[in-house]
């Protein structure tokens, strides 16, 4: 039988956890779906990577008309064409097409950035909802103890049993778990309306009485260097630095000499003369610094990429240690709640008369207090793990 009623225990825990998982699950995708921040920053991503394409080809070419009328009269009239196509040095234009299809990436990595930004504002709403949701359990549980209390000492009030002040303790305390309540469920419909404004106005009736299962990361040496590659911040510092190493090639290219071609043709008199027409420019001023300037700006680049990838593994271990250091105090509360459920031995002992009104209050919310630092612990530890899941996808 034993064995049975753990089998039953064990498969009902498994239930909600898979509840709990597909809750978070549908409401991310749902928000994924309908966002309409993420659908204009996908518009805005098409949008940059058309401009990005813009500019790398040739330059247009140019056709110059000329008519002069002579005089005297005698003298004839002259009509002049020119033709002209400039040109950069060759290789520039495949520069100019490699620099535009980094741009594009980057573009790519930008808006995984904010896609991410957007799912884990979504996903702290959803771990703050369950808490929520979780002490609204524990404040009607409350609320129903408290309003029988209130009413069976104001009976006892009206028989004479007792006094205004232990009547008014019942009352005092019926209150403030009355505010409580009402208070909670300020903050829950508030974190709805969230959840709806980032579902893009759209409603999402699914529960959220808990938090879905996480297998933490026992060595995060190990864990980082298998996430790092997610984030997005972090490859659009690398991707900087090679963009730059692609323009300090371009600023090369572009200072090697342009070469300008052409057709010119002149009528007069009856004469044509017609040819074409080749020039060089001779890189001497223009281009003066900009090579070494664009280094300058490879090796900032290549520090701040180093610095960001520094940060990033700092800020998880930070959360990673705070997610570990939570672990063992949820733990902790869990083994003592299991044997200190006071709350009906207090009201046994309240009924027989073994313990006063005041300090049947006091006990009591000492009691809810544990209960309340519980959630707000499991609370923070989901919050904390929430920020290490992000990077896992």
């Amino acid at each position: 039988m034993r064995r049975v009623i753990y089998i039953l225990l064990l498969s009902l825990l498994c239930v909600v956890s898979v509840e709990a998982q597909d809750t978070f699950s549908k409401v991310l995708e749902s928000i994924e779906a309908n966002n309409t921040t993420l659908k204009a920053y996908r518009e805005q991503a098409n949008a940059d990577k058309i401009g990005n394409k813009t500019g790398i080809n040739m330059a247009n070419p140019e056709v110059e008309f000329g008519y002069l009328w002579g005089s005297p009269a005698g003298e004839g009239n002259r009509t002049d064409l020119n033709v002209t196509q400039s040109f950069d040095f060759p290789t520039a234009y495949r520069y100019k097409s490699q620099l535009a299809a980094g741009k594009n990436k980057q573009v790519d990595l930008t808006y995984d950035q904010q896609h991410r930004e957007i799912m884990q504002q979504a996903r702290a709403l959803c771990v703050e909802l369950t808490y929520q949701t979780k002490l609204n359990e524990q404040l009607t549980q409350r609320l129903e103890s408290a309003r029988e209390l209130s009413d069976a000492y104001q009976k006892r009030f009206n028989q004479g049993d007792i006094d205004i002040l232990e009547r008014n303790k019942t009352k005092l305390d019926l209150l403030n778990t009355e505010k409580l309540y009402q208070i909670n469920m300020v903050e829950i419909n508030t974190l709805r309306a969230e959840l709806q404004r980032l579902n893009g106005g759209e409603p999402l009736v699914y529960p959220f009485g808990n938090y879905p299962d996480y297998l933490f990361p026992l060595n995060f040496t190990e864990w980082f260097e298998r996430v790092k590659e997610n984030n997005p911040s972090l490859r659009l510092a690398e991707q900087e630095v090679e963009l730059s190493k692609k323009q300090e090639q371009l600023t090369r290219a572009l200072n090697l000499p342009k070469i300008t071609a052409g057709y010119t043709s002149e009528r007069i008199l009856g004469t044509t003369l017609q040819g074409f027409t080749v020039g060089v420019s001779i890189p001497l001023w223009e281009g003066k610094n900009t090579v070494k300037h664009q280094k300058a700006q490879t090796v900032a680049l290549q520090m701040q990429h180093a610095d960001t990838k520094l940060q990033f593994q700092n800020t998880l271990k930070n959360q990673y240690d705070k997610a570990s250091k939570l672990s063992v105090l949820l733990n902790e509360y869990q083994e003592t709640l299991k044997v200190t459920n006071n709350r009906d031995l207090l009201k046994k002992a309240l009924d027989k008369g073994q313990l006063s009104l005041i300090n049947y209050l006091l006990e009591l919310s000492v009691y809810y207090v544990t209960i309340d630092k519980y959630y707000e612990t499991e609370r923070d530890y989901q919050l904390a793990v929430s920020e290490l899941q992000q990077w896992e996808r």
